[in-house]
């Protein structure tokens, strides 16, 4: 599929950095319909086997509008209840490989995120906003309710209460209050967003792959379930590393840099307990 109708693509070679960016072809609401969502679900499918890939940042074009979500007047006019539940459910599944792609994801939310605009950036492991950024999930005023994960992920990400507030009213909140209820990481000036996201992922993506991989994997399917099965997996995680070439070279190389891969601002030692100590 040419996914050039709606989504641009960035590369970034040195820091191993992928940015998509939402720009829909005759569309200032940058909504969402099916060709979109089967566009970045090929885009998401191709980066999860590209082990080259340590981070994502998804954002939008413009300083006005990140995305409106799905257009359900003009893209999804005649759905049935049965069709309406595959659409939700495509559309899960899709921010569902956002959620557990083998790297770390960043939304940098340049404006109006609404709706599906929203949940896509629920899907992410982090969210920076610009200071004209509004956020919200309007769908209780269309007679519906979020479809594609905000009813799950919102309550996780900020409090069942917090949450309900924003599904059950519709009203978007300001990116100030997305700060202050844990929604966004920081607020920054609209012209500064995608290098503010930059310089917030930096000291990440200079970490070993395998570990960022590893690590993240066993947070989100913590979250996806119990906390006995979470510690199961943690345990089986922890020993994987424990084998790999990073980890070996970690130690060996007492935080300095090997190959290409850097493990700053920790000192390592055998026999230290847990982690290390910092430097």
């Amino acid at each position: 599929m040419d996914y050039s109708r709606f989504l641009t693509v960035d590369f970034d070679q040195e820091s191993r950095t992928v940015v998509i960016t939402i720009d829909v072809e005759k569309d200032k609401h940058n909504s969402f319909g099916p060709d979109f969502v089967m566009a970045l679900k090929e885009l998401l499918s191709y980066y999860e086997m590209n082990r080259e890939v340590k981070a994502l940042i998804l954002t939008a074009a413009g300083d006005r509008v990140f995305s409106t979500g799905a257009d359900i007047r003009g893209h999804f006019p005649q759905l049935d209840p049965i069709s309406a539940r595959e659409f939700s459910h495509y559309g899960q599944q899709v921010f569902s490989l956002l959620a557990h792609a083998p790297y770390i994801t960043l939304a940098a939310i340049n404006g109006l995120a609404l709706g599906g605009g929203l949940e896509i950036c629920l899907a992410c492991d982090f969210r920076i906003a610009s200071k004209r950024a509004r956020l919200g999930l309007p769908e209780i005023n269309l007679g519906l309710m979020p479809g594609w994960g905000g009813t799950q992920r919102l309550p996780r990400l900020i409090g069942y209460e917090r949450a309900a507030q924003m599904i059950l009213s519709g009203e978007p909140i300001r990116a100030e209050k997305a700060l202050e209820w844990g929604l966004v990481s920081s607020v920054v000036e609209p012209d500064e967003l995608v290098d503010a996201a930059r310089r917030f992922l930096a000291p990440l993506v200079e970490k070993s792959g395998d570990a960022l991989r590893v690590a993240k994997r066993a947070m989100v399917s913590g979250m996806e379930g119990t906390l006995s099965a979470g510690l199961v997996l943690e345990n089986e995680l922890f020993g994987l590393l424990w084998s790999s070439p990073d980890r070996e070279e970690g130690v060996k190389a007492d935080g300095r840099p090997r190959g290409g891969e850097l493990l700053r601002g920790r000192h390592f030692t055998e026999g230290t307990c847990g982690a290390g100590e910092y430097a």
